[in-house]
């Protein structure tokens, strides 16, 4: 298979496919993985085609068939739903912990390779665009990724917003969505419902939506305009975020070569205003007024 997932690999191949084919593609993932688990036949009828079709998708693919790519789809169902308990290492000191450390860097090469880079244009493009107001989010772990991303976009253009992993944020940050809206939403798996309802009600209100997740892809990957995937295979019991770090860092440097002078401005005009705050700071205790004083 071309991928380390079925996801993965019909992205790749997503430029080989007939018409036909890429409606298979498009169906199998918008209820990903489940869509791929179901009778051939079902899924054919849901995409609009002929089971000949899904069974020539399959192949391309590197499938021998129907039932080898629903093996693939539930192993990957498994390794969605799996929790750090599961394979948590026991102790090693055969190895120093660096050395281990070093699957760190395996993880953030394998991603840097896999990235697709119409997407990731894409993703700039939006994020850099000053007609448009941007939100960030992420879930329980994620939400660093999101501040982080928010954190430095703000400074280079404005209308940037962290919204934070809490309902009421979000549901006053839907108030304001609109088709001028971009949403960046960070779900990585365990996959988690508030970022996916929100998401959802976000593109519903006419939000570009940019997804960024794992090769297992959110269920929210199916809503999105933009999808921005790196691995999150490391060192157990937890998900590694150092290849989604380097992609928020990516992004930040597209929107930095898109903004130009108004960024360098902006840049310029936030530096001059934190050093006057910090010039400005309180006065000593002793230049305070005595409040006995009258």
């Amino acid at each position: 298979m071309d991928g380390r997932t079925v996801a993965d690999a019909l992205r790749r191949r997503r430029a080989d496919l007939t018409p036909a084919e890429l409606r298979v593609a498009q169906a199998l993932l918008g209820d990903y993985p489940v869509a791929g688990l179901r009778p051939i036949a079902r899924l054919a009828e849901n995409a609009g085609v002929s089971p000949p079709t899904v069974l020539r998708l399959v192949a391309k693919l590197g499938f021998g068939g129907y039932p080898q790519i629903q093996e693939a789809l539930r192993a990957e169902l498994s390794a969605r739903t799996s929790g750090p308990l599961e394979g948590y290492p026991a102790a090693r000191e055969d190895e120093p912990l660096v050395v281990r450390a070093r699957s760190f860097e395996s993880a953030l090469v394998e991603s840097q390779r896999a990235q697709d880079p119409a997407e990731l244009t894409a993703a700039a493009d939006l994020i850099a665009d000053r007609e448009r107001r941007v939100l960030v989010t992420g879930g329980r772990f994620s939400w660093t990724l999101a501040a982080h991303l928010a954190s430095f976009a703000g400074l280079l253009r404005p209308d940037v917003t962290h919204v934070a992993d809490e309902p009421g944020a979000r549901a006053a940050a839907l108030l304001d969505v609109d088709e001028r809206t971009v949403l960046v939403a960070f779900d990585y798996r365990r996959y988690e419902r508030d970022t996916i309802a929100f998401g959802r009600a976000a593109a519903g209100r006419g939000a570009s939506l940019i997804v960024c997740t794992d090769p297992y892809l959110s269920p929210l990957a199916s809503a999105a305009r933009v999808l921005l995937t790196t691995t999150v295979e490391g060192p157990p019991p937890f998900v590694t975020l150092v290849p989604a770090f380097a992609l928020v860092e990516t992004l930040i440097l597209g929107v930095v070569e898109r903004g130009g002078k108004e960024s360098r401005h902006r840049v310029a005009d936030f530096e001059r205003l934190n050093a006057d705050v910090v010039d400005s700071g309180p006065a000593p205790l002793s230049a305070q007024p005595d409040e006995c004083d009258s």
